[in-house]
């Protein structure tokens, strides 16, 4: 096996990730405050923080969460050079997810962001 299936999960939460920044970035205009919470020791959640501490906002926070988090695992987990059994399913479910996630974001832009997608 090539490791494909491993590099199509981590890319996905890369993408995942970006999808997260684009959000944080968007609603507080501030790239370089998102940027620097993001690179600090639990800087996923800092940065959910950002977007999803308002209560108009909370109840998208955990369906947000739960995508966020699984990607990002896939991700994690390529990071580290370890051998990797994921497969094919693995693969398709974490595009499934992707995309799932990217539609969410999408459809709920104005109400996260308090702006409209550019």
């Amino acid at each position: 096996m090539s490791g494909n299936y491993l590099a199509c999960c981590a890319m996905c939460g890369a993408a995942a990730e970006s999808v997260l920044l684009a959000i944080a970035i968007a609603k507080t205009k501030d790239e370089g405050k998102v940027l620097d919470a993001y690179r600090q020791r639990d800087g996923r959640r800092k940065v959910m923080q950002m977007i999803f501490d308002n209560p108009s906002v909370a109840t998208l926070g955990s369906r947000f969460e739960t995508g966020f988090n699984l990607l990002t695992y896939w991700r994690d987990e390529a990071a580290h050079g370890r051998f990797s059994t994921m497969s094919e399913m693995e693969a398709y479910d974490a595009l499934g997810r992707l995309l799932r996630l990217a539609t969410l974001a999408a459809e709920n832009w104005t109400q996260l962001t308090g702006g409209s997608i550019t």
